[in-house]
């Protein structure tokens, strides 16, 4: 008889649904339920293949919005948590987060006596700014926990910290279909012609942006930026550019996604994140694939596992205008671009479902064993 694991997340984002299906297709010793706690976030655009799953269920749920200009942050208070699981009938939970709905999880989890295993993408730095109740949760769940999943290298850390048992730790690295991204990029035959930046992501404060556009203009003219992407902060970037006479080199390209968006990655001739806070930063690894070098603020938690500095990109303090501008132009310097792009699509490769599934999978079956 099959086993039963149930995934228990936010929201159905690309990334996670393009893994919940992987995992569905490819260890049918299992079957896989996924419980969301919403359908989705004003702030997040996305378009999800929901047919590519099976075994999903939508909560029903209060949302509550805390708007800030570093970002919003969304808080879903969900009803049928218990009953759904009842329905379920699991024989392992993935707690993925700590929120309101895997704190009703782990009581159910508790009470029925089924084991879980607590999965986050929080960082130290990322979880920097969080209250008390948010501290305590964690150290909640984290004592009660079968074992450990962490999505990147600073994420383990955190789990330590909050009294995770090191041994029980396994990594499962946050990721995308890289099948989607995979772009093995021609080198340039005019390496001396300029260079194309491209960003990716929200145009809000914690992204940073008005940080990469001050060190931009430490740069010759030649080195264009594309910024992809909506958010509160279009208009008080687009004046920066107007102040910092960059507006002829940075072009607003809106929120894209699919195709176009891979387009731009083949494109651009090297990629820049210039965020204060992210708990791993998934657009590295899309640029990554399409053999793009990297210049990642070092607040990027995921950067430390995505970017070898000074071989597929540069690790940067983003508020460091002369050092971030040198690191544009160190990767502006020659065939350096293209020599670092090969690396990136090369590492890339280690971040694909097949790889980062082993680590999922290595949780559940020490946890089977324990039962």
């Amino acid at each position: 008889m099959k086993k039963k694991a149930v995934f228990i997340t936010n929201i159905p984002s690309p990334y996670r649904v393009d893994f919940f299906s992987y995992m569905q297709k490819n260890f049918p010793e299992y079957e896989f339920h996924i419980i969301f706690s919403g359908a989705g976030m004003e702030n997040r655009k996305w378009s999800v293949e929901m047919e590519e799953i099976e075994h999903y269920h939508f909560l029903k749920s209060k949302t509550i919005i805390i708007r800030k200009r570093f970002d919003d942050r969304y808080v879903f208070i969900p009803i049928g948590v218990e009953k759904t699981l009842n329905e379920i009938a699991p024989d392992v939970v993935f707690a993925m987060e700590y929120n309101p709905t895997i704190l009703r999880a782990v009581h159910w989890c508790r009470k029925k006596k089924i084991p879980f295993i607590s999965w986050t993408d929080g960082t130290l730095n990322s979880e920097k700014n969080i209250g008390k109740v948010q501290r305590l949760s964690r150290s909640y769940i984290i004592k009660r926990a079968a074992a450990f999943i962490a999505s990147s290298t600073a994420s383990r850390e955190a789990q330590i910290a909050y009294g995770a048992d090191e041994k029980k730790c396994f990594i499962s690295y946050l990721t995308v279909d890289i099948q989607k991204y995979l772009y093995e990029k021609p080198q340039k035959t005019t390496p001396n012609e300029g260079l194309q930046l491209l960003y990716v992501g929200s145009l809000i404060q914690r992204k940073g942006l008005d940080l990469l556009l001050p060190a931009l203009a430490k740069t010759p003219q030649n080195i264009r930026l594309w910024i992809v992407g909506e958010g509160q902060e279009k208009d008080l970037l687009q004046k920066q550019c107007t102040e910092l006479k960059i507006s002829d080199r940075v072009e607003f390209l809106g929120y894209q996604e699919g195709e176009p968006l891979q387009k731009l990655y083949r494109t651009a001739d090297a990629f820049v994140l210039p965020t204060r806070e992210d708990c791993f930063g998934l657009v590295l690894l899309e640029a990554m694939c399409a053999s793009l070098p990297i210049i990642s603020s070092k607040y990027a938690d995921g950067a430390r596992d995505l970017v070898s500095d000074g071989e597929n990109g540069y690790i940067i303090d983003p508020e460091d205008v002369d050092g971030f501008a040198e690191a544009i132009q160190k990767a502006a310097a020659g065939d350096m671009a293209s020599v670092m792009g090969k690396k990136s699509y090369e590492k890339a490769h280690k971040f694909s479902f097949e790889q980062v599934s082993k680590g999922c999978i290595a949780a559940l079956s020490y946890v089977l064993s324990q039962k």
